[in-house]
């Protein structure tokens, strides 16, 4: 039965086309999970503190900018360092997993070439590494979180279904963006730059209720929602149903769009790189 089960596996895994890839890539855990680890591993290797250097730089960030920012704005430490924390290690996941998600077909290129495997697998490496990194980062500005008197409430539970939306959102642009910019290398820096101009358009330091009737403006920004989902849970924050309702729109344009591409192009990324 076993043999079976992995004959099939084997099957599906040769015979793949663009339109089940990113479901074939999904299933095939046991591939992108130890690639996104061997990564980590790889990248601190011989170093003592490991992933924890980007918890320690974020964590200096948190502190010099909270403390800078909440006295500029006349907010309260306690209640703002949190709320800039959160938002910032988010911010840095969705920020980071698009910048690399331009370069991840481009990067696997010499795989790519050689081995007949699902493209959404290397999406899937790269958004696996990112993710094991937030949740070394994340765990610490909660704390954080804790020591400023602030506890976790049953809100916390949306937690996993907003850490689930976030995560398959990197997925879908992670393709997208993977596709794009392996056809169109101009693409990468167009995402850079966009980001870097959105990352203000943010309420990552700011509040939106502090825009008053301008708040439209982060009404309308999907970044907002995403961090969202995930910083309200921890904060004790009620989501409000129309962040719920664009991260899961979102997600379900966004796939959409990764199928097409998929289904129309996969066959052709090979000869871009």
């Amino acid at each position: 039965m076993i043999s079976n089960d992995k004959s099939r596996l084997f099957v599906r895994w040769r015979n793949h086309t663009g339109r089940n890839d990113i479901i074939t890539g999904m299933r095939a855990m046991h591939v992108w999970l130890a690639l996104g680890w061997h990564d980590i591993r790889q990248r601190y290797r011989r170093s003592v503190l490991g992933p924890f250097w980007f918890t320690l730089t974020t964590l200096i960030m948190v502190g010099v900018l909270g403390f800078l920012y909440s006295q500029l704005l006349g907010q309260e430490i306690s209640d703002y360092l949190p709320y800039v924390g959160i938002g910032l290690v988010i911010w840095q996941f969705i920020s980071t997993a698009a910048n690399e998600g331009c370069n991840v077909m481009i990067g696997a290129g010499h795989i790519i070439k050689q081995v007949r495997m699902p493209l959404t697998t290397h999406v899937l490496r790269m958004v696996w590494r990112n993710f094991i990194i937030l949740l070394h980062s994340l765990p610490v500005v909660v704390l954080l979180m804790i020591f400023f008197g602030h506890a976790l409430t049953l809100e916390a539970i949306l937690l996993i279904p907003g850490l689930l939306v976030l995560t398959l959102n990197a997925v879908w642009s992670g393709i997208v963006f993977g596709v794009l910019c392996a056809r169109y290398r101009d693409v990468a820096p167009i995402i850079g730059n966009l980001f870097q101009v959105g990352f203000f358009l943010t309420p990552v330091f700011w509040r939106a209720e502090d825009l008053k009737d301008r708040a439209w403006v982060a009404d309308i920004n999907p970044f907002n929602h995403l961090i969202e989902i995930v910083r309200g849970p921890i904060l004790g924050v009620p989501v409000a149903l129309e962040s719920w309702v664009w991260s899961v729109a979102l997600l379900i344009v966004g796939f959409s769009a990764a199928h097409y591409l998929m289904a129309r192009f996969r066959e052709r990324v090979a000869y871009w790189l």
